[in-house]
């Protein structure tokens, strides 16, 4: 019985030390250190990388103005640039002293799909919002927002809108796009990729 007792604690503790050491393994791994691959790396082929966890480097060319929520890490291209959503992973904004500096973003990899039913329900609730402001300052406020600039010039020209900037011009577009890579490729929806980030790290000037 005592051997038996013996054999069962020597197992437990085992087990505990096994997990310590799976928990620092993780701990290190969140580090934005690791070999990274450049934006224009990642979206020459991104459906390859779906679901996995890399780390991106690039300058970071835009923060958008919600508190630094979301980073966008330039490429080479014009229009070359990903992504990187602070929220939910990370848990924390970008700092703003990231604007223009060189960047390495640990993040798992992630696809977005524009279809039909998206731009449906964006369209209602561009409608809602319109309405709201209809009735709180009048139907000329709401043409005024539906003929404004729609969505973040970074955003828009990271999906090809950069000359985009209403927001019906925006959703034809979409619409387009989809109808031309259905007819193409059989897939009726776009696909826009971002990084869901875990940790960065600014390299030391």
């Amino acid at each position: 019985m005592k051997k038996s007792i013996l054999m069962l604690f020597a197992a437990v503790v085992s087990a505990c030390c096994w997990s310590c050491g799976a928990t620092d393994k993780g701990a290190n791994a969140d580090s934005a250190t690791e070999a990274g691959i450049t934006v224009d790396q990642a979206l020459s082929n991104p459906d390859s990388l779906v679901g996995d966890t890399i780390v991106i480097e690039g300058v970071v060319s835009h923060l958008c103005r919600q508190g630094g929520r979301k980073a966008f890490v330039a490429g080479e291209g014009d229009n070359a640039m990903l992504r990187c959503e602070a929220y939910p992973l990370m848990g924390e904004p970008f700092a703003k002293e990231a604007v223009s500096r060189p960047i390495k973003v640990r993040g798992v990899f992630r696809e977005e799909r524009i279809d039909e039913a998206a731009i449906v329900e964006m369209e209602k609730q561009n409608a809602i919002r319109l309405q709201n402001i209809a009735a709180e300052s009048g139907e000329e406020s709401a043409e005024r927002a539906s003929d404004a600039e729609s969505g973040c010039d970074t955003e828009r020209a990271a999906q090809g809108q950069a000359e985009l900037t209403t927001f019906n011009e925006r959703m034809a577009d979409y619409r387009a796009k989809i109808a031309e890579r259905e007819a193409n490729e059989g897939k009726p929806y776009l696909s826009y990729y971002y990084l869901d980030a875990l940790s960065y790290e600014i390299p030391e000037e």
